[in-house]
Formats: structure tokens, C-alpha cells, sequence
């Protein structure tokens, strides 16, 4: 299966860079690797023939970004502050951005070795927003019972998780009644203009033993993104403290831009209950 992908790679000459960028990281894993190109070969195979290639796609996408980083060195203003009204893609062009992305961005794929390797083997787990399922892929084995929130569902991730129970809603953490052991908020709370209101819905249904799993952004002015958390990051951790949390775990990762650089990057966080 892997073949397909890397033809297509080896068809592009961009591709063919973005990728040799993340295989020459530090932290390239073979095995990861394959298991993401396999995931994705599932997803477009799963697509119909007269949609957008998903080249196209993606680079329609770079293009979008490419602009949007400059107007926002210029004016240090995301896309939705200049126009509310900005145009997101399709649901099928947003998810082949974000699987894409992880074999094409070496800060994408440390985002998932970091949650690979940092899970364990638990009852269960929530997923407030999950894309087109990714993540839960790489941990699922790890996981006998899984929830996972969003505002849109694809139905790729259902059809491939069929043992989790998807929800097509906001996660409100109305419902005390099921803990988790494991929450994971991925590339999730820079979309949200209250992000500290989910932390704390969250804790209510968080175990006493139980991790958050969670990315925030800082200078990645994407089409839809909303909360840009400061570089240093002290008034989340403090703010993290306040609501009752610990932080265990936490890195930086900065992005590698082939045209500007703006200083962005995710800072990858392990949270526990501070009981």
C-alpha cells in the first residue's frame, strides 16, 4: 500500500522536500511512519474519483498558509480578525490538511510519536475533536473503550473505529457520571475563543489518575484558528495550575517554514490532576 503514497511523493518535487524534511528530523520513526501512509491510503481509497485531488488540495492549502503568514507578520492578526467571514475548506480538503500534514510537517509528526509513545494501556478515553481519526488510530490498540467528540464527524473515522462511540456535538462535561483515564485535546484548542472553559469541563470527568493529552498553538495563523497562546506560555501554565492541574510533561516544537519564519509553534502538554 505504502508504494501508491510514494509514487505520488516522488511525482511532486515540493512533496518530495516537505517529506525528505521529515524523514531527516531527529525524531523520524520508520514504523510511525508507516502506520500514518497507511491510514491515509485507507482514507483516499475511501474517497469518490470526482472530489479534488488531494495534492491539489493540500497545496491549495500551503498557498492559503503561505499568505496568511505574511499578512500576519505585518500586522500580527489572524485571518478571522481581518475577516470573520474567511471561507474554510471542505471537510474533505480540511482532513487531507491535517493527515497530509503529518508526513509532510515534521512538527505534525512529533505531535504524533509524542501522543504514540506517551500513551499507555488504560479503560478508556475521550477525544474531543477527532478529524479524520488519526490519533485514535495510532493508540487504539492501547484502549478498550473510546468517546470521541466533534462539531463535524467524517464518516472515514466511523467507518474505521467502529467500536468508538463518536458524538457529533460540543463536549460540554455536563455528564460526571463516566470518568476518563485518558483525555486528548489535539490541535483543538486554538480553535476555540474560551479555551480554558474546555480544560475545565474536562477536569469534571477526568479520573483521579487520569492525563490530558493536549497541543497549543502559538503564530500559526490558519484559515480557522482562534486563540493564539504567547510564546513563553506562562499565563496558560499558570492559569492550568489555577484550575487544579499539574503539569508532568511538556515541549516545544517549533515549525520549519520553506519561506518565512514567524516564530510558530506547538507546545505539547501531559496534565494530571493535582489532587
Amino acid at each position: 500500500m505504502k508504494n501508491k503514497l510514494e509514487e505520488l511523493i516522488k511525482g511532486n518535487r515540493l512533496l518530495q522536500v516537505l517529506h525528505d524534511k521529515v524523514l531527516d528530523s531527529k525524531f523520524y520513526d520508520e514504523g510511525l511512519n508507516l502506520k500514518i501512509f497507511n491510514y491515509i491510503l485507507s482514507y483516499l481509497e475511501s474517497r469518490p474519483e470526482n472530489e479534488i485531488t488531494p495534492e491539489k488540495a493540500y497545496f491549495k492549502f500551503i498557498k492559503s498558509y503561505n499568505k496568511d503568514m505574511k499578512k500576519f507578520a505585518e500586522t500580527k492578526k489572524y485571518p478571522l480578525e481581518i475577516d470573520e467571514n474567511r471561507a474554510t475548506p471542505s471537510r474533505y480538503e480540511y482532513d487531507i490538511i491535517l493527515l497530509f500534514s503529518c508526513i509532510f510537517a515534521a512538527h505534525r509528526f512529533r505531535i504524533m510519536q509524542l501522543i504514540d509513545s506517551n500513551s499507555n494501556s488504560i479503560d478508556n478515553a475521550l477525544f474531543v475533536g477527532c478529524g479524520p481519526g488519526l490519533e485514535i488510530e495510532l493508540i487504539k490498540s492501547k484502549i478498550k473503550s473510546i468517546v470521541a467528540y466533534d462539531f463535524s464527524l467524517d464518516a472515514f473515522p466511523q467507518k474505521q473505529h467502529p467500536k468508538v462511540n463518536f458524538i457529533e456535538e460540543y463536549f460540554d462535561g455536563s455528564d460526571t457520571s463516566q470518568k476518563y483515564d485518558a483525555i486528548y485535546l489535539i490541535e483543538l484548542l486554538e480553535h476555540l475563543d474560551k479555551p480554558y472553559q474546555l480544560l475545565e469541563n474536562c477536569k469534571n470527568v477526568l479520573d483521579n489518575n487520569g492525563k490530558i493529552f493536549l497541543t497549543t498553538a502559538t503564530n500559526i495563523p490558519q484559515f480557522d484558528h482562534l486563540y493564539n497562546f504567547e510564546s513563553s506560555h506562562k499565563e496558560f501554565d499558570e492559569k492550568i495550575k489555577d484550575l487544579g492541574y499539574k503539569i508532568t510533561f511538556v515541549e516545544d516544537i517549533p515549525h520549519q517554514s520553506l519561506t518565512l519564519d514567524i516564530k510558530a509553534k506547538n507546545r505539547f502538554y501531559v496534565l494530571e490532576r493535582n489532587n
